[in-house]
């Protein structure tokens, strides 16, 4: 089985069709969530602070949402490396809360370490440019073999 690499380009339409696949999906409704932009083993994204997003006082961002943004955001990121496939799931992820998130938020991930079993990625959270929390995943990566 090859190992998986990061393309040198993707396909101009990888975005595109990821926007339709997650346009849908019942989880994100509401949350105002857009796929930025993609760059190979790159995902910006980014959510808009609603009542569906944020905690009833102060309008801060919920730190799940923070969560499952990071996750999304790493899983594109991934999902470069595959054409937009996603033979993968989140195995393991870490978030540390730096700041209050107020106001939309868009979290930046890059694949970090890529092989045939598994993935690294980083993800920075930001609002209005400042760090607001830093998360790490590990993906467990399932090929199919090659017949």
């Amino acid at each position: 089985m090859p190992k998986p690499q990061i393309p040198e380009e993707i396909a101009p339409d990888l975005a595109d069709r990821l926007r339709a696949r997650f346009g849908d999906f019942p989880l994100i409704q509401g949350w105002g969530l857009e796929i930025q932009k993609m760059a190979p083993g790159r995902a910006v994204v980014s959510i808009q602070a609603t009542p569906r997003t944020t905690n009833p006082v102060g309008g801060i961002i919920n730190g799940g949402i923070q969560a499952s943004l990071a996750d999304m955001a790493s899983a594109l990121a991934l999902a470069t490396a595959f054409n937009g496939a996603m033979p993968f799931a989140t195995s393991d992820l870490s978030i540390r809360y730096l700041e209050p998130a107020q106001g939309a938020v868009e979290a930046e991930a890059t694949v970090v370490r890529l092989s045939t079993r598994s993935a690294i990625i980083s993800c920075e959270l930001r609002v209005q440019g400042e760090i607001v929390a830093l998360c790490t995943s590990h993906f467990a990566i399932k090929l199919k073999p090659e017949a």
